[in-house]
């Protein structure tokens, strides 16, 4: 039969036999093969924290250093360089450590052959010209195959056609970063790229505009956040967060500090005695002090947030957490001071379960409470 599907955009028709697959005839992945699962998904998604993990537990099932080192290069062509790159290095974090700790790892003579002198010369010619610079990084020095990658495949080949200019080329990689996310190294190394091949701090600066407008408020803020540090210039915006379920209109009422709005899912009746709305806040806002005099949950759905009970420690919020709120409890909650932030709130018999609205939270009880985030 034809299975059709695309490798590096190119459009492929493979021609495989099926036949059906007898229980008897399966077989298991080896310890090691299964340890190859999950280095491959967290590169992928640029999970950092569960790769060095998962990389952790590859050199304990018996993944050989070298072995992991090619599954990281490999993926280059499928994840892109800026995973990949950043992988190699989460890779190079986990061995220093296990070093330090007296672990030998066991490695073996990996490098096959594959250099190509004219791709890698013109490739290394345009990327000194491009970064200034001919020195190689670390991660470049501790896997080879991928600095010849990086200047004979990107640098020699795709750089080296003349059908975009230098300029339009790294555009397109700025823009695709932002779109990565868990990118913000490369992105600020190629502002200095795309500064060296002419495009101007002023171009540079329309691109968060552009992605507004044409892409999305998550890849605007990230382009905007590199540039603002890139430049060291003050940045304030608060991460913005995907919404869930309908955002609503901002409300006017004077309990809430900052901008929140508030959006009726479902309206209680003689049958349904239950109140639930999706509530959102933009970074910094939040709630007043309160009580209700009944019961009120927090389902937490995106962002991150702050939940409060008078006399105690705040309650760190992200997507996931649950908040039950007994009956009598003075609180607040609300976004953190550097991200949106939204929660479902139920509120079971609204007729008889009453607001008591009571003083704002203070910029220094606010500013307090943020000094201890984690996020």
């Amino acid at each position: 039969m034809k299975i059709y599907g695309t490798i590096m955009g190119l459009s492929i028709t493979f021609f495989v036999w099926a036949s059906p697959i007898k229980a008897q005839e399966m077989e298991t992945l080896s310890k090691r093969q299964e340890a190859i699962v999950p280095i491959a998904s967290m590169t992928a998604k640029g999970d950092m924290e569960k790769l060095h993990q998962a990389l952790t537990e590859g050199l304990e099932a018996g993944l050989a250093v070298s072995e992991i080192r090619e599954v990281l290069t490999q993926l280059y062509a499928y994840a892109g360089f800026p995973r990949s790159l950043n992988a190699l290095t989460c890779f190079m974090q986990v061995l220093e450590e296990r070093k330090e700790k007296g672990v030998v790892d066991f490695n073996r003579n990996d490098d096959s052959s594959f250099f190509d002198a004219k791709s890698y010369e013109n490739g290394s010619k345009t990327h000194a010209r491009l970064t200034g610079s001919t020195a190689k990084g670390k991660v470049l020095q501790f896997a080879p195959a991928i600095d010849y990658y990086l200047k004979a495949h990107l640098f020699g080949d795709i750089f080296g056609r003349d059908n975009l200019q230098d300029a339009d080329r790294e555009i397109v990689t700025l823009s695709a970063l932002t779109s990565l996310g868990g990118t913000e190294s490369q992105f600020k190394s190629h502002l200095r790229i795309a500064s060296n091949a002419g495009v101007r701090d002023s171009q540079i600066w329309q691109i968060p505009t552009i992605l507004k407008n044409k892409v999305g408020a998550m890849e605007a803020w990230r382009a905007k956040k590199a540039i603002s540090e890139a430049y060291e210039q003050k940045f304030s915006c608060g991460e913005p967060i995907a919404d869930l379920f309908p955002r609503g209109q901002i409300s006017t009422m004077d309990y809430f500090t900052g901008d929140v709005s508030n959006s009726r899912l479902v309206s209680p009746d003689s049958i349904v005695k239950c109140q639930v709305s999706n509530v959102t806040f933009k970074a910094g806002a939040r709630t007043r002090w309160h009580i209700h005099t009944g019961t009120q949950i927090l389902l937490c759905t995106a962002g991150h947030g702050w939940y409060q009970e008078k006399g105690k420690d705040a309650q760190e919020l992200k997507a996931g957490s649950t908040v039950v709120i007994r009956p009598g409890t003075e609180h607040w909650h609300g976004a953190s001071i550097d991200s949106e932030f939204s929660h479902v709130s139920i509120i079971p018999n609204p007729k008889e379960n009453k607001d008591t609205w009571l003083d704002a939270v203070s910029e220094e009880e606010y500013a307090a409470v943020n000094a201890k985030s984690s996020h």
